[in-house]
């Protein structure tokens, strides 16, 4: 994969005011205000989707696969996230939610704790006990936070575990048996993932880890939601279908350790509180801790920015569906088919994670440095209110901005010569 790669999140100019409330939650300061309009640095965004949920004009929204896109294909498959059982009431059993999805015009719908429940018991009983294993152990399902460590933090990639996400996992089997039962080619069957997080749709696109995703696309949940609504139909005795408890811990924050009954851990939600996590990381501050769980989105992926339900609604609603569901055990001979699908590479990142440093002032060394210094020098001329009315997010990205030639006309710009004239006087 180059260097560049399409986003999710987009820009709708005409919805655009300006107001800068985007500018100052990105995590990766991808964006600026130009000429009153926001504009968002591709090569900085990771998709997070902070910008879509605090935009009160919604001029930030997602792009994501159109319902119709399934008639491409011979077969269909319809893999929703694990968060969906969160956005209906819990006396709505799982199997009448799959059942309204199918209705919608998939062949088939296959749930997300077929991936999840293999990624638990494979890094529970093997991976974490993998002698040259690094620690703190990463968790590589947010893809949010894969590309923030790519792009920030790029002595972190030997951490993150090298095993392939729960949808992707949950995708390749399906999609493998598929062609097996229907007698039919790869690429006569599509598969689809109902997400809540517009990460995911890139990671899709242009995965990172993997040569090419098995996943089709991505069909929003916040777009589909009310074509499983006209299609529900509620039984008396709520089906938990196959889902276990271990799987329904997944898209909460701290439900991965807990389903990986780990009790050396440290689970952060939130991108800026992951970010500060990260940090101390780097810092060598944490490597007394065996796993550490991150989520971009406050919550976990119930609080994803595609999400219908509030995030603390949804995770109440999951945890009594697991609260009805045993604890799943698996056989020696089970755990050695994941193991098997590990090694031979069919659910292992087998792509290496390069560091992507978009955040440097130059890929020259010798020429960042002298550019850091310039930097330096323009900070002592600016306010240090990071208050965004240049179009930056902070000073010191504005005075970044300026050694790079991309802002020399801001307001700000008056203070910091007037900065360099009181210097020289």
């Amino acid at each position: 994969m180059g260097e560049e790669y399409n986003h999710s999140v987009i820009l709708r100019e005409d919805r655009c005011i300006g107001c800068t409330g985007c500018l100052k939650v990105c995590p990766t300061e991808a964006i600026r205000v130009r000429n009153g309009k926001a504009k968002i640095i591709p090569e900085r965004c990771i998709d997070c989707g902070e910008c879509i949920k605090i935009c009160p004009n919604h001029a930030k929204s997602a792009i994501t696969d159109e319902l119709s896109m399934i008639k491409k294909y011979k077969y269909s498959i319809a893999i929703p996230s694990l968060t969906i059982y969160g956005q209906f009431p819990s006396n709505i059993g799982i199997s009448d939610m799959l059942e309204a999805i199918k209705k919608i015009g998939f062949d088939e719908v296959v749930e997300g704790t077929v991936g999840a429940d293999i990624s638990i018991h494979l890094i529970k009983e093997y991976l974490l006990k993998k002698p040259d294993i690094k620690v703190p152990v990463i968790n590589s399902s947010c893809p949010a936070v894969i590309r923030l460590i790519q792009m920030r933090f790029p002595d972190l990639i030997p951490n993150i575990i090298d095993i392939e996400t729960p949808i992707e996992i949950t995708a390749r089997i399906a999609k493998t048996e598929a062609s097996k039962r229907m007698g039919l080619s790869l690429e006569d069957i599509g598969v689809f993932f109902i997400t809540p997080c517009t990460a995911r749709v890139t990671s899709i696109r242009n995965p990172l880890g993997i040569n090419k995703s098995y996943v089709n696309g991505a069909i929003s949940m916040k777009e589909i939601y009310g074509e499983i609504v006209r299609n529900l139909v509620t039984h008396n005795t709520p089906n938990m279908g196959t889902s276990t408890k271990e799987s329904l811990f997944w898209p909460i924050a701290g439900g991965q350790a807990e389903a990986l009954d780990i009790e050396n851990y440290l689970a952060v939600d939130g991108i800026h509180d992951v970010i500060r996590v990260l940090e101390e990381i780097e810092l060598g501050k944490l490597e007394d801790v065996e796993f550490i769980e991150c989520s971009a989105c406050t919550g976990g992926c119930v609080g994803g920015p595609l999400v219908i339900q509030n995030s603390f609604i949804a995770k109440n609603r999951i945890m009594k569906y697991a609260r009805n569901i045993k604890d799943t055990k698996h056989t020696e001979e089970e755990l050695n088919k994941f193991i098997e699908m590990y090694e031979s590479g069919f659910i292992r990142l087998t792509e290496k994670i390069e560091p992507k440093p978009v955040m440097m002032l130059d890929k020259d060394i010798v020429k960042s440095i002298q550019k850091m210094e310039f930097v330096t020098e323009i900070l002592k001329g600016l306010p240090g209110l990071d208050c965004g009315i240049c179009g930056s997010p902070t000073c010191r990205a504005f005075a970044e901005d300026i050694v790079k030639g991309e802002n020399s006309r801001a307001i700000c710009m008056i203070k910091t010569m007037n900065g360099f004239k009181n210097r020289k006087s």
